[in-house]
């Protein structure tokens, strides 16, 4: 009768059968493959040739990425050079600008690196290429978040600017940033799926499902919390304001701050706008080679 191979102590094992039961227990890993494999695992389409879309876009991309990062590169000036702005507010959105910035050097790497030039990236440029586009949109995020807390607390405290200390606001810009390059760099040291191909995303291929839903809740409670504070900002200055407008008589002082601080947020609002819609591109880019696919024969 055959003994089962499990209840065979690994010394009364042959040297073949132990390197094939270790084998089988560690995690097979494929760093060496193409990222085409990856993505014919995963299902998600590759292109092999640029069609006229592709070029559109491309062309589109590029221009879009140079105004961003000349427009942000304006914005940090005004505000180095400028000594009215020289105040915790500004020096968060002079922060947001360079993080748009950071954004669009990210997707100008993109742009020369997507549809069929993906094919020519390897494991670690491709993280590279998608760690990139995760830092700076981390950290767009996060600072705004900061900028929603500093008019908050402006805000509840009827000031026009914070009286924040510079080292503070250093301290919190470098916190932003450091969690930025954390969040950005995770997936390239190891939570990805290159040893867990089961688990990679349909989405980002190299890329575990669980880190992505851990990116998605993150950034979806961070806007949580800046919706809940803006809109406590905005119910608070429309009520003071309605009390206002009935006593005319009252400090114009006070009226004119609370205005200054609307506008202030109202400025913000438009910041979040902007750097929410700069994923766009991007996700037109799948969108097209996604209809790309379907329309293949």
């Amino acid at each position: 009768m055959d003994t089962p191979t499990d209840l065979v102590p690994s010394s009364m094992m042959s040297q073949p059968e132990v390197i094939e039961s270790t084998a089988m227990s560690e995690p097979q890993c494929y760093y060496n493959e193409t990222i085409a494999f990856f993505y014919n695992r995963s299902g998600k389409y590759l292109a092999t040739e640029w069609n006229t879309v592709s070029k559109l876009v491309m062309g589109l991309g590029i221009t879009v990425c140079i105004f961003i990062m000349l427009a942000n590169l304006l914005v940090m000036v005004a505000i180095y050079v400028n000594r009215r702005f020289h105040f915790p507010i500004y020096y968060l959105m002079a922060n947001l600008a360079a993080a748009d910035f950071f954004a669009g050097l990210a997707y100008f790497y993109l742009m020369f690196n997507t549809g069929p030039n993906t094919r020519r990236l390897t494991v670690s440029t491709w993280l590279l290429r998608q760690g990139l586009i995760d830092t700076s949109l981390t950290a767009s995020v996060a600072n705004l978040l900061a900028i929603a807390i500093e008019r908050h607390i402006t805000v509840f405290r009827m000031q026009l600017h914070t009286r924040m200390s510079n080292r503070r606001v250093v301290v919190v810009i470098v916190v932003i940033w450091t969690m930025a390059i954390v969040m950005g760099a995770i997936p390239s040291v190891g939570w990805n799926c290159i040893c867990d191909i089961t688990h990679c995303s349909n989405m980002a291929p190299l890329y575990s499902d669980s880190y992505l839903v851990f990116w998605a809740i993150f950034n979806l409670v961070t806007f949580v919390v800046m919706v809940v504070l803006y809109a406590h900002i905005f119910g608070y200055v429309r009520q003071r304001t309605m009390r206002m407008s009935r006593h005319s008589s009252g400090p114009r002082r006070n009226r004119d701050t609370m205005m200054s601080l609307l506008k202030t947020v109202v400025i913000v609002l438009a910041i979040f706008e902007t750097s929410g819609q700069r994923n766009t591109l991007y996700r037109w880019r799948e969108h097209q080679e996604t209809s790309a696919r379907k329309i293949q024969p």
